[in-house]
């Protein structure tokens, strides 16, 4: 893989391309815009890199270059698919920036993004920084609001970590509230271009994890470097739920966490960043895999609390119409998560009492016929019926919800959303 070590350009936006052809175009349009409108085509370059898409973008490729003439652009094509890691990594390499910029293809650039990452870059004070990380609004592909994610958390103005300092080190990484801090999303982070060149094959082994970029900022943070958090906000990111949302996808997004996070932490460190970086995608479904799959021999050993409570109280499908058939129950959640409880246990003849949930607003409401109540009122519920069960249906606070339950002598509990 060719290692480019020189510096012709500030920034480097590198996009590792497959298939979406259309989303290609369009981000393409954007970036050569955004450079030429504000006359930054000495300064930034772009390069495509295509894990041998079923169609060529070439030709995409070469009508940009002949709209936008002034702009250079590096168009690479894999031979075959080579995968995730072999591009993301490949489109770094073949860059002449000083500063990298990966965005996914179906990811929109901000307005004025570029011009702010250059000024950003530029400030005399931010002169040594190795990796920018920014927040980033999220947008489904109908182009509905999702939400606002926050590496770090809500700020003010600039944070700036020396990891060489292992007491910024240990703010920085106590500070993570999602995944995307330590480089879970490709497009909300720019990096130096040659800390990646400088890891070399370091990390050959990992090139099937879908998280090489993971292990090449963190690398670069191991080592010692300049971590800037900014409240700006650079990409827009839009949700693929159809392949994300895959039971196999994701199975490999929690896997690759956290193989990744075990990798470069331990103690505490470890168990916040397993917290709020991984147990979000572990996911009761992998329940579901065989006993003798190695997915299922995989999660079984995750080191996780999250884990540990999925284990014990999820009920597989196969097992649930004699399970539930004639229990009563009170569901934990009214969310879509509580909408699908209530929808499988019908199923089975289960009375279903009523739905709890913590937001007052959806007291009052009903799911499949069943009031949604408080947790005064599912304690009362639990108390007056011998063998009654709750049946927790929330995803993003399980453990706290069951821990919860437990605290409060409620031990009959399942789970299986």
């Amino acid at each position: 893989m060719a290692r480019q070590m020189d510096e012709k350009y500030k920034l480097s936006v590198c996009i590792p391309n497959y298939d979406r052809m259309d989303r290609l175009d369009s981000l393409l349009r954007n970036l050569a815009g955004q450079i030429t409108v504000n006359g930054l085509h000495e300064e930034i370059e772009i390069c495509v890199s295509d894990d041998c898409s079923e169609a060529d973008p070439v030709v995409i490729v070469k009508k940009i270059r002949e709209a936008f003439d002034t702009i250079n652009i590096r168009y690479e094509r894999n031979k075959q698919n080579m995968g995730m890691d072999y591009n993301f990594l490949h489109s770094v390499l073949i860059a002449q920036g000083q500063y990298a910029w990966i965005v996914g293809n179906d990811d929109v650039p901000e307005d004025g993004a570029l011009s702010r990452i250059l000024a950003t870059i530029d400030r005399e004070n931010y002169k040594d920084v190795d990796i920018i990380v920014t927040p980033f609004d999220s947008f489904d592909y109908d182009n509905n609001y999702v939400k606002t994610v926050y590496p770090l958390g809500t700020v003010e103005g600039d944070i700036l970590f020396d990891t060489s300092d292992k007491e910024q080190w240990h703010k920085l990484v106590m500070s993570v509230q999602d995944n995307s801090a330590v480089f879970g999303f490709l497009s909300n982070v720019v990096f130096k271009r040659k800390r990646w060149v400088e890891h070399g094959g370091m990390f050959a082994d990992k090139m099937s994890s879908i998280f090489i970029q993971v292990y090449m900022n963190m690398q670069t943070l191991a080592e010692g470097a300049k971590y800037l958090y900014t409240p700006e906000k650079f990409i827009i990111n839009y949700l693929d739920d159809e392949t994300n949302q895959t039971i196999d996808r994701t199975y490999r997004i929690a896997a690759g966490l956290y193989d990744a996070m075990d990798y470069f932490f331990d103690g505490e460190e470890k168990r916040h960043i397993q917290k709020n970086v991984v147990d979000i995608f572990i996911s009761s479904r992998f329940m579901e895999f065989p006993e003798n799959d190695a997915r299922k021999i995989k999660v079984n050993d995750f080191v996780s609390e999250r884990m540990d409570i999925i284990k014990q109280y999820y009920v597989r499908i196969a097992d649930r119409r004699q399970y539930f058939g004639g229990r009563t129950v009170i569901v934990y959640g009214a969310g879509n998560f509580g909408h699908m409880a209530v929808n499988d246990l019908m199923q089975y003849e289960t009375e279903i009492i009523g739905i709890c949930d913590a937001d007052i607003k959806k007291h009052g409401r009903y799911i499949g016929g069943k009031v949604v109540f408080g947790f005064e009122q599912l304690l009362r519920e639990y108390g007056s019926r011998d063998n009654c069960m709750v049946v927790v249906a929330n995803n993003l606070h399980l453990v706290q919800i069951v821990n919860m339950l437990r605290e409060n002598r409620i031990l009959r509990i399942a789970i299986i959303t």
